[in-house]
């Protein structure tokens, strides 16, 4: 049987793995985005074209780092952020400001997405526990409309990681990486269609001998 978490027990873990392990979280980051790249990069997808929409979350930072690593291997690729930057989290605020750093300026709007050949979805992350705004669902429509493939991080946008409601509106992904555990949301009926083939990838977050009895003990100091 396939151990998988909840959003809750995923966030747990994380902060264990930063908090009490010392793994520097922008560290888990820059791995996640080697997560992703060894899936965009296996053969399945074009990349003469890429783009990827990053949010304000942790979750966006992955996609600004997705963005970067891919610019420096010489990938045509773009970097779309949606939202307010002041409102970004303080390890996607720095992943930005070192992105531009190193010549990428994000866009903050596209009129076609049909011109990409592959889109990274970075939107939002396991966090998402209420329906998504109604600007962002209209760009999730457009996506899911413009019929490219899509490799989400983490889940597909729109989806609950815990339950796999679709909260409005949801990405249609090609592909899902997903780390350390699968979430119990992209293993319901309908949402193994959304996430597509999943890939769960070992970025260096904590995994206890005993998932259940930790879980437990974390819970229980909360």
């Amino acid at each position: 049987m396939v151990e998988a978490v909840t959003a809750q027990e995923m966030q747990l873990l994380d902060r264990y793995t930063v908090d009490q392990i010392g793994m520097p979280s922008l560290v888990l980051m820059e791995r996640t985005a080697q997560s992703v790249i060894e899936v965009l990069a296996s053969g399945k997808y074009d990349l003469s074209k890429v783009l990827i929409i990053a949010g304000l979350s942790n979750n966006g930072g992955d996609g600004i780092v997705i963005a970067r690593l891919l610019r420096q291997k010489g990938v045509n690729v773009d970097l779309l952020i949606l939202g307010d930057e002041k409102r970004a989290t303080p390890n996607t605020a720095t992943q930005l400001k070192i992105a531009r750093n190193y010549g990428i300026e994000p866009l903050h709007r596209i009129h076609d997405f049909k011109h990409y050949s592959v889109i990274v979805d970075a939107l939002f992350g396991i966090g998402l526990s209420k329906p998504v705004p109604v600007k962002l669902g209209d760009i999730i429509k457009r996506v899911n409309a413009a019929n490219i493939p899509v490799v989400s991080v983490d889940v597909p946008s729109g989806l609950n990681a815990t339950t796999g409601e679709i909260l409005g509106s949801a990405i249609r992904a090609n592909s899902t990486v997903t780390f350390a555990y699968p979430k119990t949301g992209l293993l319901k009926n309908e949402e193994i269609k959304r996430a597509g083939d999943i890939y769960v990838k070992d970025i260096g977050i904590f995994r206890p001998e005993n998932l259940e009895e930790f879980l437990a003990s974390q819970q229980e100091e909360e």
